[in-house]
């Protein structure tokens, strides 16, 4: 058996621990390879395999399928039993005729490679072939195998933050173009963004520190536009509740109310919120965002036909649940009810409607 696998181009490259598992099937699948049945044929090679009984009924099919060759000589054909390859697939696997044979059928041994392999083959190949080229301008002996190895190992990971360079080329589109332009549109009007880095001091309310021009340098500032009017957050009692909660159940959550529950905490907060506006129960959200963005998604959401009329100086939170909801909308001028009166009364009646507006506007302090 050795002797027919040395002499085999494919399994003379199989590890040996695959040889011996699969000794078995590789017995069966040589009755199907030419080239193995006429190893396996001549005298030498059927003594040193450990099946000889195994090829006996393969040694009649080889017999019949060795034809004379143009020069006086034998040539090995396919059996007739054995399948034919495709003519677009010899040339891939011309030099293992099983190989070929088995590419032309739904064959359970040869499988055609997914894209993504192919790919990675495609790219080792690359490689291998810019490294070829180095070494044949370079003088000098060199462990090929070992500085492939070496090679691949060190090749680094092209990163690229244009968009171009990771679309396919066949994209017409110039995305880097278009975000660039839009990006100094807004920097023209004085629209861009930049925030600035500012650590509030609890002991020095309402002053703060600014480390916006520099990480390393500050400068004292105050702070009068924070949701924290009263001071609360630095209060002795607040400070000392806070701290006790942490030492006893850490900080978060730890998950969302659907997985780890609700705490206790929530609760007693949601009870006396309630109690507060006179209502049966609250609910608490994580941010005045997703409190207005998931209220009115909801509701809208859960009404047939559901109008919103929404005031042109709705915060964007609220704007957004609006526009996630699919809701048909109309917007009325800014603390404008007789614009909403007149919106109104163009509306079917029996319609759901939901009108909102900020108590409190934030956006212009109003």
């Amino acid at each position: 058996m050795e002797t027919l696998i040395r002499r085999c181009p494919f399994l003379s490259r199989v590890p040996q621990t695959f040889l011996q598992q699969a000794r078995k099937s590789l017995v069966v699948y040589a009755q199907r390879c030419p080239v193995m049945m006429n190893l396996a044929s001549k005298p030498v090679a059927r003594s040193l395999c450990s099946s000889s009984a195994s090829f006996q009924k393969a040694e009649d099919t080889v017999t019949s399928a060795q034809t004379p060759g143009a020069n006086g000589g034998t040539t090995t054909k396919l059996p007739q039993s054995h399948p034919m390859p495709l003519s677009g697939q010899v040339s891939g696997a011309s030099k293992c005729p099983f190989l070929a044979a088995e590419m032309g059928q739904n064959s359970g041994v040869v499988r055609q490679a997914s894209l993504q392999l192919q790919e990675d083959v495609q790219e080792v190949r690359t490689v291998q072939r810019d490294v070829t080229q180095v070494l044949a301008s370079s003088s000098g002996a060199v462990n090929t195998s070992n500085l492939m190895k070496k090679l691949l190992k060190q090749r680094p990971t092209r990163m690229s933050q244009l968009l171009q360079e990771n679309m396919p080329s066949f994209s017409n589109f110039r995305y880097d173009e278009f975000f660039e332009r839009k990006i100094e549109e807004k920097k023209s009007d004085h629209t861009y963004r930049v925030f600035k880095t500012v650590n509030r001091r609890a002991t020095d309310f309402p002053m703060g520190d600014d480390y916006t021009d520099s990480l390393s340098d500050r400068r004292d500032v105050s702070v009068w536009c924070s949701n924290d009017y009263l001071g609360m957050s630095r209060h002795p009692r607040v400070v000392n509740s806070i701290t006790e909660t942490l030492h006893k159940h850490g900080s978060g959550a730890g998950g969302t109310r659907n997985i780890s529950g609700t705490s206790k905490f929530h609760v007693e907060l949601e009870q006396e919120l309630a109690d507060l506006h006179r209502k049966d129960a609250a609910l608490l959200f994580t941010s005045c965002f997703v409190a207005n963005d998931s209220t009115l998604f909801t509701l809208a959401k859960m009404m047939p036909g559901c109008e919103i009329y929404s005031d042109a100086g709705n915060h964007a939170s609220m704007i957004q649940g609006i526009r996630n909801s699919g809701a048909k909308k109309f917007i009325f001028r800014h603390n404008d009810p007789d614009h909403l009166r007149e919106l109104l009364l163009k509306s079917d009646p029996s319609s759901p409607k939901i009108v909102a507006f900020e108590t409190v506007h934030s956006m212009d302090g109003e």
